[in-house]
């Protein structure tokens, strides 16, 4: 429901400096693509890839992993660039960040991480975020916050 909200928001923006286009499996969005307006902005309207987004949701909607493609014009093809990863377990819900290794043509472990620790009713209650910069290396904390006012998770069903 989220990536709908965020495309109908972004797609329904009149001259903009990005279009969108989208495809989708029953209501979900499983596929998002921007192109860029290299126009002179005089009505000349001329697009070029920019970015590509593939969605994969678990059975109960929720979304599981959203998958970033940059556009090669060398090679006239998308090209993996990261994923980012969703859990819930327990209250707490998990956003991993990894960056696509071209040369061994997986995904890292992530170097980002955030936790979200939840109320019973779905609004959040603290959030730490790690980072570490190299996929070997331990996760370092950066910031450990309480949450005062209701925050309501965006990627939960």
């Amino acid at each position: 429901e989220t990536v709908n909200n965020v495309y109908e928001e972004v797609s329904n923006k009149a001259n903009g400096k990005f279009y969108y286009n989208a495809e989708r499996t029953g209501n979900n969005i499983t596929a998002m693509y921007v192109y860029q307006n290299t126009g002179n902005g005089k009505g000349n309207v001329s697009l070029k890839p920019h970015r590509k987004y593939e969605y994969d949701y678990a059975a109960d909607g929720t979304l599981k992993a959203r998958v970033t493609y940059c556009w090669n014009a060398s090679n006239n093809k998308w090209e993996r660039a990261a994923r980012h990863a969703y859990t819930l377990d327990n209250n707490t819900y998990f956003a991993e960040y990894s960056r696509y290794n071209h040369k061994d043509e997986i995904f890292d472990q992530p170097i980002d991480k955030m936790v979200y620790k939840l109320h019973a009713k779905d609004s959040v209650n603290h959030v730490i975020t790690y980072h570490r910069d190299d996929p070997s290396d331990p996760f370092r904390k950066i910031s450990d916050t309480a949450v005062n006012e209701p925050f309501y998770l965006f990627a939960r069903k």
